[in-house]
Formats: structure tokens, C-alpha cells, sequence
């Protein structure tokens, strides 16, 4: 299973049960129906399946998809990327805004109720 590592958790979002997350866009990993384990700072949080993709560009995010998914507007998340990126050229970069849902580990049944 593919690994989606984070040293911060932006927004909370990793607390929510559906969250977003930009990155640069790998056709390998970012589709519909992928999963993968999620690591906050090296520790695993949970599994998650891809529900969705958008396929778009650095300077094509719209402030409503950067307030959600980083807490900052469309200007300071583009810089966070570019801090994080420095030798990216995103004028060429595609980036994909991947929409997931965790996916909790199954409950054991309980059998012996009623002995």
C-alpha cells in the first residue's frame, strides 16, 4: 500500500473523516479508488481511499479549495508550495487535489455475548 506522509497536519484535516491534500501530481498514485496508510510526522494515522481527483495547476487553485485544505488563502499556499518546491517550475507542474476517506479498521465481533 502507497504511504501519504505529512509533517503538518493542515487545517486538522486529518481529524475529519474526508479530507483534501495538493500534491504534485504522480498519475502512478493519484486516482480514483487508490489507497493509501496516512503518517503524520512518521506516525500512522489511518488508511485512506481516493475518492476523487482534480488535476489542475499551482496558479488554478481557488482560495475556497486552499482555505480547506491548508487554512491559508490561494497566495499563501501557493508560497508554502514554492517554499516546500523550490525547484519546481509549476508554470509546467501539474498538481492534483486528491479528495479522501479514511477508512477505519474493521471492528472485531464480539461472539461470546451471551455465554
Amino acid at each position: 500500500m502507497e504511504k501519504l506522509t505529512f509533517s503538518t497536519n493542515w487545517n486538522s484535516k486529518l481529524e475529519c473523516n474526508c479530507f483534501t491534500t495538493i500534491r504534485l501530481y504522480n498519475l502512478a498514485k493519484h486516482f480514483q479508488g487508490n489507497q493509501f496508510e496516512i503518517f503524520l510526522q512518521k506516525k500512522f494515522k489511518s488508511k485512506a481511499l481516493v475518492l476523487g481527483t482534480v488535476i489542475t495547476k499551482l496558479d488554478k487553485l481557488s482560495d475556497y479549495v486552499c482555505y480547506l485544505d491548508t487554512g491559508y488563502n490561494k497566495e499563501q499556499t501557493k508560497e508554502i508550495f514554492r517554499k516546500m518546491y523550490p525547484h519546481i517550475d509549476f508554470n509546467q507542474q501539474k498538481i492534483c487535489i486528491l479528495l479522501l476517506q479514511r477508512i477505519e479498521p474493521p471492528k472485531a465481533v464480539q461472539t461470546d455475548l451471551f455465554n
